[in-house]
C-alpha cells in the first residue's frame, strides 16, 4: 500500500482534473439511477396502453405508503403520457453521455498527466545515477522499467481509474435505490455477496505477483533485442543467426507461459461473477412472485427492481476486474519505484557552489577507488597537473587508466583521499559547475540520431552557426560536412552509422571544441584508420589539444611524445613518471610497454595467423 499512496501523490498537482471527473461521475451514477427508475413507468405505459392521460407513478414505497410520480419531477404541459416518458428517457441519457463524455475525459487527463510526471521522473533520476549504476544494470531492464512498466501504472491509473470512479459513484446509487424498491429482496439477494469475495482478494494478490514476473520476463526480452539490433554485425558475421532466434524464442516462450498463468487467474473474476448472477436473480424471481401475489409489490416496480440489481452486479463484476488489473498495475509500480529509490551515488552537497573557472592546477591528493569494497582498483594516487600540461597516462589493459580520468568529473566518487581543482575539493562544488569546465573525447565514438549540427551543438546549445561552423573547420570536418546532401542538416543515423569511422571521431572532436573547456579528458580511439583519415585525426586533437590541460590515454606514439608528463600504471597505482625520453632511458615498465604497445603501431609484426578450417 505504500507504493500505492506515492503513486497518488502524484495525483496532487492535478487534483483539479480528479474534482472535475469525479464531480461528473457522481452525477452519472445519479442518472444510472434515474434510468432504472424510469423502468417503471416505461411498464406502467406498456400495461395501460388505454391511458390517455394519467399520473405516471415513477417511485412507489408501499411498505411506507408513499407514492412518488413522474410529474413531481417534470411538472411541464405535455400532450400524453407518453410524451412525458419518453421526454425524460430522452433527458436523462442526453445528460449521462454529456456527463460520462466529460468525466472521462478528466479523469483520462490526469491520469495522463500522472503517468508523464513519473515517466519524466524516472528518466532524469536515472541520468544522476553514477556509471556503476549503468555498469550493474543492462539497457533493456532499464528501458523496460521506463517504457513497459509504467505503461502499466498508466492503465491503473488512466484506464482503470476512469472505470473505477464510474463503478464506486454508480453503485451506491444503485444500492440505494434496491433497498429502496423493497430492503427485504435486496437483503435476499445481497446474501451470496460474501461468496465471491474471498476469491477475487485471492485472485488479485496472485495476479499482482504474475504481473511482476511478467515485467522481469519482458526486460529479459528486451535485453535480447537491444544486444543483438546494436551488435548485428557480429551475429552475422560469426552465422549466429540461428542461435540467436532460439535464445529469444526461448525468452519469448517464458514470457508467454508467465502472461497465460496470469490470464487464467485475471478470467476467474468475470464467470464468477457470472454465476453468482444467476444464483441471485434465481433466487429473487422465486421469491418475488410471492411478494407480488401477496400486493406487497406492484410489477411496474418489480421491473424496476429487477433492472436496477442487473445494473448492480455491473459494477460489481468490474470492480473486481480493476482489482486485479489495479494489483497487475501495483506489481509494475513495484520496479518503478524501486528505480526511483535508487540512492544516487555521486551526489552533489545541498547549497554547493558553482566551480571558478580552472586557472591553475589539478591534485589527486592519496586518491583509491574501489567498485567493491573487497578488490580496490586504484590504490594511494597522487599527481598533481599545472594549466596547460599533457599528462599521458599508460599501461596495459584493465590497470584503472579510464577509470581514475572517470574520477575527475565526477563519474564515480574516490573511495578515499581527495581530488582538487585550484584547491578546491571537487564533492564540495556543484557538478553542472564541474562539468562544464571539462570536455571529454572517449574512445568508443558516441553520436546521436540526429543532424550533424545537433550532435556538434551538444558541446554548445546556444552555439551561433558561426561558432559551430569554426568548431567543425579546427576539427578538420567542415570539407566532408559540406559535402553531404544536406550539409549540416544531414542526419547521421543511430551512432552515426552514416559516417566513416574518421567522420565521426572528427564530429566529437567538433563537439569537444564547441565546449571550449579548459579541461579535456582525451581516451584515444584504438579502432584502425586508412592513413589518410587517421592524419586528420591527429591533426585535429592537436588543435582540440592547444592551449588545454588534458589528460590523455594513449594509445598512439605521436601523442606519448607530445605529452609533458607520462605516467605509468601498474597494479592500481602510478609505478612510473617522467616524460618519454627520461622514461625510455631508466629502462623498465615504461620502456616494456613501449616495446609492446606502440612500436607495434608504427610496424605491427607479422604473427602467423590460424589456418583456415
Amino acid at each position: 500500500m505504500h507504493n500505492l499512496g506515492r503513486l497518488f501523490s502524484y495525483v496532487r498537482p492535478h487534483r483539479v482534473w480528479l474534482v472535475t471527473g469525479g464531480a461528473l461521475m457522481i452525477l452519472v451514477g445519479l442518472l444510472e439511477g434515474a434510468t432504472a427508475l424510469l423502468v417503471g413507468p416505461l411498464l406502467q405505459l406498456v400495461l395501460e396502453p388505454t391511458a390517455a392521460r394519467q399520473d405516471i407513478v415513477l417511485l412507489e414505497l408501499r411498505y411506507l405508503n408513499r407514492t412518488y410520480y413522474l410529474q413531481d419531477i417534470f411538472p411541464l404541459p405535455v400532450a400524453t403520457a407518453a410524451s412525458l416518458v419518453v421526454g425524460a428517457i430522452v433527458l436523462v441519457y442526453a445528460v449521462k453521455a454529456v456527463s460520462e463524455y466529460l468525466g472521462e475525459y478528466s479523469v483520462h487527463r490526469l491520469g495522463q498527466s500522472v503517468v508523464m510526471d513519473l515517466r519524466n521522473d524516472v528518466y532524469a533520476r536515472t541520468l544522476r545515477q553514477s556509471l556503476s549504476f549503468f555498469h550493474r544494470q543492462t539497457t533493456g531492464k532499464l528501458m523496460s522499467t521506463a517504457i513497459n512498466d509504467i505503461d502499466r501504472v498508466q492503465l491503473a491509473v488512466s484506464h482503470v481509474l476512469t472505470d473505477f470512479f464510474r463503478q464506486a459513484f454508480t453503485l451506491p446509487v444503485l444500492l440505494v435505490l434496491v433497498f429502496l424498491l423493497d430492503w427485504r429482496l435486496a437483503l435476499l439477494c445481497f446474501v451470496t455477496v460474501p461468496l465471491i469475495v474471498v476469491p477475487v482478494a485471492a485472485i488479485g494478490r496472485r495476479v499482482r505477483r504474475l504481473s511482476r514476473q511478467a515485467q522481469e520476463e519482458l526486460a529479459g526480452l528486451n535485453d535480447a533485442l537491444q544486444e543483438t539490433y546494436s551488435g548485428v554485425r557480429i551475429v552475422q558475421a560469426f552465422g549466429s543467426e540461428g542461435f540467436e532466434v532460439e535464445r529469444f524464442r526461448g525468452r519469448a516462450r517464458r514470457l508467454f507461459d508467465t502472461n497465460l498463468r496470469w490470464v487464467r487467474y485475471f478470467a476467474l473474476g468475470s464467470p464468477l461473477m457470472e454465476v453468482l448472477g444467476a444464483l441471485t436473480i434465481g433466487i429473487l424471481l422465486l421469491y418475488a412472485r410471492e411478494r407480488i401475489q401477496a400486493g406487497a409489490l406492484a410489477a411496474t416496480m418489480m421491473g424496476a427492481f429487477v433492472v436496477a440489481l442487473i445494473k448492480v452486479y455491473q459494477p460489481v463484476k468490474r470492480l473486481a476486474g480493476i482489482y486485479s488489473l489495479f494489483q497487475q498495475a501495483l506489481g509494475a509500480s513495484e520496479k518503478v519505484f524501486e528505480l526511483l529509490d535508487h540512492r544516487e551515488e555521486v551526489r552533489e552537497k545541498p547549497g554547493a557552489p558553482a566551480l571558478a573557472p580552472f586557472r591553475e592546477r589539478i591534485e589527486f591528493d592519496r586518491v583509491s577507488f574501489a567498485y567493491d569494497s573487497a578488490q580496490p582498483l586504484l590504490c594511494d594516487i597522487s599527481f598533481a597537473a599545472r594549466a596547460g600540461q599533457v599528462v599521458a597516462l599508460v599501461g596495459s589493459s584493465g590497470v584503472g587508466k579510464t577509470t581514475l580520468v572517470n574520477l575527475l568529473p565526477r563519474f564515480f566518487d574516490v573511495s578515499g583521499g581527495s581530488i582538487r581543482i585550484d584547491g578546491r575539493d571537487i564533492r564540495e562544488v556543484s557538478l553542472a559547475s564541474l562539468r562544464a569546465q571539462i570536455g571529454i573525447v572517449t574512445q568508443e565514438t558516441v553520436l546521436f540520431n540526429d543532424s550533424v549540427a545537433a550532435n556538434i551543438r551538444y558541446g554548445g546549445r546556444q552555439a551561433s552557426d558561426r561558432e559551430l561552423r569554426r568548431a567543425a573547420e579546427a576539427a578538420l570536418a567542415l570539407e566532408f560536412i559540406e559535402q553531404l546532401p544536406r550539409g549540416y542538416d544531414t542526419g547521421i543515423g543511430e551512432r552515426g552509422v552514416r559516417l566513416s569511422g574518421g567522420q565521426r571521431q572528427r564530429v566529437a572532436i567538433a563537439r569537444a571544441l564547441l565546449k571550449n573547456a579548459p579541461i579535456l579528458i582525451l581516451d584515444e580511439a584504438t579502432s584502425e584508420l586508412d592513413a589518410e583519415s587517421e592524419l586528420l585525426v591527429q591533426r585535429a586533437l592537436a588543435n582540440l589539444m592547444q592551449g588545454r590541460t588534458v589528460f590523455v590515454i594513449a594509445h598512439r606514439l605521436s601523442t606519448i611524445r607530445r605529452a609533458d608528463t607520462i605516467m605509468v600504471l601498474e597494479d592500481g597505482a602510478i609505478r612510473e613518471v617522467g616524460t618519454h625520453q627520461q622514461l625510455l632511458a631508466r629502462g623498465g615498465l615504461y620502456q616494456r610497454l613501449y616495446d609492446l604497445q606502440f612500436v607495434d603501431l608504427d610496424a605491427p609484426p607479422r604473427v602467423a595467423a590460424p589456418e583456415p578450417a
